[in-house]
């Protein structure tokens, strides 16, 4: 691995392990890879959803990729790249045929010869990494070989991006049922302390009382607790491992 791939990787990493959300990013990836491959290439870099997709581009492609449409159409390479996990290399547009009128825009932005390699993430493409070249048979057999590790590299750092997302919204998500469930505790022991109840009387005390009046019961608990002792309820304190 050369000295500019090993550092574009470890850019790669940096950019897409940061937690943000990837599609403001697209440009900036196609940048780094631009830097990374050899050959002097444009590139874009098109993420997938339902029926559109989000695209950026290095510095040359840029404006062009923003109005290039059908990403996620039938008459584009992307698309058929994302359906099939193969990719498409295209030593010469001005003998290419397929894809309607694609190899007519590209000619017309200067742009001779494309390769299109597929994200990879879980079994499936999830977008698309392209290089762009303005000579025909411009990208070379190197090129082509760190573009496929490349996109793997891509699509595995997604895949852990979006790891860290699920990871940090299903802790936001048990730190919110941790702190009603103080809450409720909280004012059960005051309902236990009035009406000198068990627990389990004190809950159906509570319960009963949110439904009377159709709000939830950790906002009714909060309400109790406020009213014994003049300040919100205190939130259970979590340590960082």
């Amino acid at each position: 691995m050369t000295d500019e791939l090993a550092t574009g990787m470890a850019e790669l990493a940096a950019l897409l392990l940061s937690g943000d959300d990837v599609a403001p990013s697209l440009s900036d990836i196609a940048d780094i890879v631009a830097r990374m491959l050899p050959g002097d290439l444009m590139v874009g870099v098109a993420v997938a959803h339902e029926d559109w997709a989000e695209v950026g581009g290095s510095a040359g492609v840029r404006t062009m990729l923003s109005e290039e449409p059908g990403h996620n159409g039938r008459a584009h390479p992307s698309a058929q790249v994302i359906d099939t996990m193969h990719g498409i290399a295209i030593p010469d547009l001005s003998v290419e045929r397929r894809w309607g009128g694609y190899s007519a825009r590209m000619l017309d932005h200067g742009i001779q010869s494309v390769v299109v390699q597929p994200l990879p993430m879980e079994g499936k493409a999830i977008g698309t990494l392209s290089l762009y070249a303005a000579d025909t048979d411009g990208i070379s057999e190197q090129a082509g070989r760190a573009a496929v590790l490349t996109a793997e590299h891509i699509g595995t750092l997604l895949a852990a991006g979006i790891g860290i997302a699920r990871t940090a919204a299903l802790t936001t998500q048990l730190r919110a049922t941790l702190v009603s469930r103080s809450c409720i505790d909280q004012a059960l022991g005051v309902i236990m302390g009035r009406r000198r109840c068990p627990r389990e009387d004190a809950f159906a005390m509570l319960r009963e009382m949110s439904q009377r009046r159709n709000i939830k019961v950790a906002d009714l608990a909060a309400e109790i607790i406020e009213g014994v002792t003049g300040t919100k309820p205190l939130a259970p304190h979590f340590i960082e491992s």
